[in-house]
Parts: C-alpha cells; sequence; structure tokens
C-alpha cells in the first residue's frame, strides 16, 4: 500500500483526491493545503496538516502528490526528494526547460520516482485515437486539435504569465504532448495569438510541422465568454479516412454534456465504442503501480516531459517575433 500525502486543495487536488478512492494499493493518509479549504462532510476522514515541512517529515508518507500552482512546483519538488519521498506533479511541471532539467537533476540525485500528469495520455478516447492510429500513422497528413475554455475562476494564478504560463502552458500543453506521443517529434511550429492585460497568452493557434511529414494545427483558449462551454475536440485526417473526437462540458471538464469518437469511411460514418475510465484513475493507478511493481515509467518518461517543454518554448519564441521557428 503506497501512503499518499496530497498537497493542494483546489479544483484538481480535489479531483485527485476523488480519484485515490479508486486506485488500488493506494491511500490518502495527509492533506496540506495553503488556502485554509473548510473540511466537508467526505473529506473528514483526512489529517490536515498545518504544513508542508511536517508532511515531509512523516514516516507515513510515502509519495507526495503536488496539486499546486505552476510556479511552486519546483520549491515543492525539491524539498520532497530531499526528503525522500516519491512525486506525483500536476501538469506543467514548469515553465521553462531549464527548470524541468533542474528537477530531474534533483529527484536523480535523490534516487526518487517523478511522476508528471500529462493526464490526455491516460483519457479513454485519446487512448483509443493512438490506438487506432498507431497502425495506420503514416497515412495521417493533417491533424486539428483544439481545448477552449474561460479563464479559470478559482484562483487568480491563472492570469499571470510569470506564475501559469497563461494558455499556453495550461491548456496548449495538453494537445501538444498527445501529438508528440502521436507522431513523433516536430520539425518546426509557427503561432499566432493574444495576451491578456497581464501579458499572459490567452488564446494560440499553432501550426506544427513534424519529422514525419505531418501537419498539424492546434488551438487553445482561455477567453471564451461566460456560458461558453469547455470544449475539447481532435481530427485526424487521411486520404480516405477521417477520425473525429468532441467533448463538451461545463465551465471545466466537469459536468460532461456529451462526447463522441467517429470514424468515417467508405461513405459511413461509425461511432467507435470506447472503453469506460476516469482519466485521472487511470493516470494515478498507472503511477502507483510503477511504484508498487518498480516498474519503469513508460507512458510519460520525463524525457517526454522536457521535449515537450522545448516545443512550447518554440511556440512562445514564434508567438513573440512571428516568425517560423525550428525547433531544437
Amino acid at each position: 500500500m503506497k501512503r499518499i500525502g496530497l498537497v493542494g486543495l483546489g479544483f484538481i487536488g480535489k479531483a485527485h483526491l476523488q480519484a485515490y478512492k479508486h486506485v488500488p494499493n493506494a491511500k490518502v493518509v495527509a492533506i496540506y493545503t495553503r488556502s485554509g479549504n473548510a473540511i466537508t462532510n467526505n473529506q473528514s476522514n483526512y489529517t490536515f496538516v498545518s504544513s508542508y515541512e511536517e508532511m515531509l517529515k512523516r514516516k507515513d508518507i510515502d509519495v507526495v502528490d503536488i496539486c499546486l500552482p505552476t510556479y511552486l512546483h519546483e520549491e515543492y519538488i525539491t524539498k520532497a526528494a530531499l526528503a525522500g519521498k516519491h512525486i506525483i506533479c500536476e501538469k506543467p511541471l514548469a515553465l521553462s526547460s531549464h527548470a524541468v532539467k533542474r528537477m530531474m537533476e534533483v529527484v536523480g540525485e535523490a534516487n526518487v520516482q517523478l511522476f508528471v500528469g500529462h493526464v490526455l495520455r491516460f483519457w479513454p478516447e485519446y487512448r483509443a485515437i493512438k490506438s487506432y492510429i498507431s497502425s495506420n500513422v503514416e497515412k495521417v497528413k493533417i491533424v486539428h486539435a483544439k481545448r477552449l475554455g474561460q479563464l479559470p475562476t478559482w484562483r487568480d494564478w491563472f492570469q499571470y504569465p510569470e506564475k501559469s504560463g497563461g494558455a499556453l502552458f495550461d491548456l496548449h500543453l495538453h494537445d501538444i504532448d498527445f501529438l508528440y506521443a502521436l507522431l513523433g517529434q516536430v520539425k518546426t511550429v509557427y503561432a499566432v495569438g493574444t495576451r491578456n492585460a497581464k501579458g499572459a497568452w490567452n488564446h494560440i493557434m499553432t501550426t506544427l510541422s513534424f519529422t514525419n511529414g505531418t501537419k498539424a494545427f492546434v488551438e487553445a483558449s482561455h477567453r471564451m465568454p461566460n456560458g461558453y462551454p469547455f470544449t475539447m475536440s481532435f481530427r485526424a485526417q487521411a486520404s480516405d479516412v477521417t477520425l473525429e473526437f468532441e467533448l463538451k462540458a461545463g465551465e471545466n471538464i466537469e459536468a460532461v454534456k456529451g462526447s463522441n469518437l467517429i470514424l468515417y469511411e467508405n461513405e459511413t460514418c461509425t461511432e467507435l465504442n470506447v472503453k469506460d475510465g476516469d482519466a485521472f484513475q487511470n493516470e494515478l493507478s498507472y503511477f502507483i503501480q510503477c511504484l508498487s511493481t518498480e516498474q519503469k515509467n513508460t507512458e510519460i518518461p520525463l524525457d517526454d516531459v522536457y521535449y515537450v517543454m522545448t516545443v512550447l518554448e518554440a511556440i512562445e519564441e514564434s508567438l513573440e517575433t512571428g516568425k517560423v521557428v525550428l525547433v531544437k
């Protein structure tokens, strides 16, 4: 049994807390939240600790799950690693490839495991997309992906570029990461977008050219109007086949109003069956399984996390310069 110390109880922290109830061989034993959230009835069975340092000193905690604002990740990961705790951290891991590299070095020297929550790789529909396309990837020539929503209202740190990275790092990352897992390395990027009053990129449209010849157009937004449902979609096109997915939810990924995965082929459209499952449960179950069985993390290796960050930096450079940027 892996004993979890949950750090942060905002939107994602609560999602992780609910998911752990269905994760075999894992139990949340303590929660640390800086905001002093009120303890609701369904959380009253958990021990709330008064400081992060207190949590790290506890010998009954094996894994620290960090669900804090992005700008705090490096500090909290470093402290956890030095305390000998394994770490699960929500995405984005950081706002620069240099910071990612520093964290990789810290956990390597401490001989602890670090898992990063690139949850789209565990989303049932995206798993189905990858399973279908993997055997036909050379036929895919054009991909469209989008992730559109309102600026999160539960905390104000999302609007500051130095704290969240804006929609570029908070939303765009998801689709860039999935496309890399699906199509491989990116050759060039070209991006246009808009900034909010604080200077964060809040709407981004990026064209990516992959080394395998596929082109992708990816859109992300934090500036949709109130009442616009959180929407994510994916469309892959070959010469004679198109695979399309769309999901509409509430203000965020809660209250899903409908989703489907459709295959258009031979003048017919077929709704594909998708194995039921919760993405956060899938993700956390895999991380805990890796720790419990000493299994290598092949789903989201840290090298992938680092590479995706370099692609985001190239997109940011293109946004700022208005030029096509070569991904190094």
